[in-house]
């Protein structure tokens, strides 16, 4: 492939994290699962330790925002990756977002050192990096074939530092779902509160993950995640 010119950054400084209490969020998640999910086969990790997080810390040389840290201190994630708490998709544990996140870099490595290597672009435009991998993006999910919803910390000038996105290997368009990790939890508890889930699959339906969004009936919470935002897709 051959080598092109960089995308050019815009002018300005990214809006700063979030400082935010996601406790509420969390219980009213909590009460949701709950309610809904066969315990049997949606369970998540014990809670993280603060050395486990410290140790995360010093891996990704990223500050930890306190809710990341909350998040972890509720649940080290979980294991399954059929049965994962956000519509389907698991919470990677600690041990896994660091692997993930070193795999990255690796893929990083083989490309030379060059971000952008491989084209893609970001959106909303200006707000999130289009590179195909930053090392400052921390994977929260994984959906089994090199694809993630994360934090960003490292976003372009139009976006915010700890903003969550869609990144990995099929994600063209680097995508902002929301400003913050708080701020992702409660449109994720909004969608659920409001009906807009599935649980179940059709006698006749092979799916991976039954636990899916109802409308739009997208197998994957990523492509319905754009289709609700209205962003766009794959590059043609």
């Amino acid at each position: 492939m051959p080598d092109k010119e960089p995308p050019k950054r815009p002018p300005g400084e990214p809006k700063p994290l979030l400082e935010e209490n996601i406790a509420a969020v969390l219980a009213r998640l909590d009460a949701w699962y709950a309610a809904h999910l066969p315990p049997d086969r949606y369970r998540f990790n014990p809670p993280a330790t603060e050395a486990q997080l410290d140790a995360f810390e010093r891996l990704v040389g990223i500050n930890l925002p306190a809710s990341y840290r909350q998040l972890y201190r509720w649940h080290d994630g979980e294991k399954d990756d059929r049965w994962g708490h956000i519509y389907g998709l698991p919470l990677l544990p600690l041990r896994e977002a660091g692997a993930q996140w070193a795999a990255w870099n690796r893929v990083l490595l083989s490309l030379g050192g060059d971000r952008y290597k491989i084209p893609g672009r970001g959106w909303p435009d200006g707000a999130v990096d289009s590179a195909y991998i930053n090392p400052r993006w921390l994977p929260l999910t994984h959906d089994g074939s090199g694809n993630h919803i994360g934090l960003d910390f490292g976003p372009w000038p139009r976006g915010r530092v700890g903003q969550v996105i869609l990144f990995g290997r099929d994600e063209d368009t680097k995508t902002v779902l929301a400003e913050s990790l708080g701020g992702f939890l409660e449109w994720v508890a909004g969608l659920l509160d409001s009906g807009n889930f599935r649980l179940e699959a059709r006698p006749d339906e092979r799916v991976l993950r039954v636990f899916r969004l109802k409308d739009p009936p997208a197998d994957d919470f990523q492509d319905g995640a754009r289709a609700i935002l209205g962003a766009p897709g794959a590059i043609e």
